[in-house]
């Protein structure tokens, strides 16, 4: 509807996907060419991939050089996104006349106006991006994506349990979150309790548990990377986007829960221009977007 309402606006995308149809990881594979390797990343990239070979289409980025076990190799970042996934996308696309020239991937999109905002290339970073119903989570060094996961989690999931819970409804829910969000502080709990706002408390406990299944992955995916690429470099901050950020005391959860001082919420704003008339709370829920106007900028 908006597109057909609207016929000044441009016809050509930059749109990105994510999710369980969506393989991201990185592989070893023998020195070679990149022309070398476009003839047989196929075959490179078999092994990694959880679905049959011919079901999805395939990408990869040469990342540069490393030794194992004393054997020079190519880190390689492949991609794999199922056909009848992409061929839906593009479908979509289509029914609303649009015509894509670039389908890129959620993660990389973060990445990108990350780099673009942020000082970040000689760091190492946690991202964790809270949509509506995947949040994406990946390990940036030196400024690219080195290890990543989509979680089949997200804001959905967490307003929809503590509507079980509470018997609430939806609006009522998010009221709190911005309001009062995660009551994490002793003294705050005690000032809580002092004004009797045991409805803010249990929520706030609520948010503990059902956060517990993000940050456990996160955990994971950390110690996945340190036994990958040991602990030389230790990750230095986490950044926080999506429409996750909408909760009142998110970045105070994960500063306390990863014992890390350096946690931030993302503006992917902060460097662009004639951009002050963006709401300052909803600045994090428009990463993945600025990420993709950068590349469409980009690339022309």
């Amino acid at each position: 509807d908006i597109f057909q309402k609207n016929k000044s606006l441009p016809k050509k995308t930059v749109s990105s996907v994510s999710g369980t149809s969506v393989i991201v990881r990185p592989i070893k594979v023998p020195l070679m060419t990149k022309e070398e390797l476009s003839k047989s990343i196929t075959i490179e990239a078999e092994p990694y991939i959880p679905f049959p070979i011919k079901e999805v289409y395939l990408s990869f980025d040469i990342l540069g050089e490393v030794l194992e076990e004393g054997v020079r190799k190519n880190e390689v970042m492949i991609v794999a996104a199922k056909k009848e996934f992409i061929d839906r996308h593009i479908d979509i696309l289509s029914q609303c006349k649009l015509t894509p020239r670039y389908i890129d991937v959620d993660i990389f999109a973060i990445e990108r106006a990350l780099r673009y905002n942020y000082e970040i290339e000689n760091e190492n970073v946690c991202v964790i991006n809270i949509g509506a119903n995947i949040t994406n989570i990946a390990i940036l060094e030196n400024g690219v994506v080195k290890t990543c996961r989509d979680l089949p989690l997200g804001m959905f999931f967490i307003l929809n349990e503590i509507k079980k819970l509470r018997e609430m409804n939806i609006e009522e829910i998010i009221s709190y979150f911005k309001n009062d969000g995660l009551i994490l502080t002793d003294e705050k709990k005690e000032e809580y309790l002092s004004l009797d706002k045991k409805i803010e408390l249990s929520i706030s406990k609520d948010l503990v548990v059902l956060l517990k299944e993000f940050s456990t992955e996160l955990h994971k995916l950390i110690d996945f990377y340190y036994f990958q690429k040991g602990e030389q470099k230790p990750i230095s901050k986490i950044f926080l986007s999506g429409g996750g950020c909408v909760i009142k005391n998110l970045s105070l959860y994960f500063s306390l829960e990863f014992k890390m001082e350096e946690v931030e919420i993302v503006d992917p704003f902060r460097k662009i221009a004639n951009s002050d008339n963006v709401p300052v709370e909803l600045r994090p829920l428009f990463t993945v977007a600025v990420g993709l106007a950068i590349k469409g900028y980009q690339n022309g």
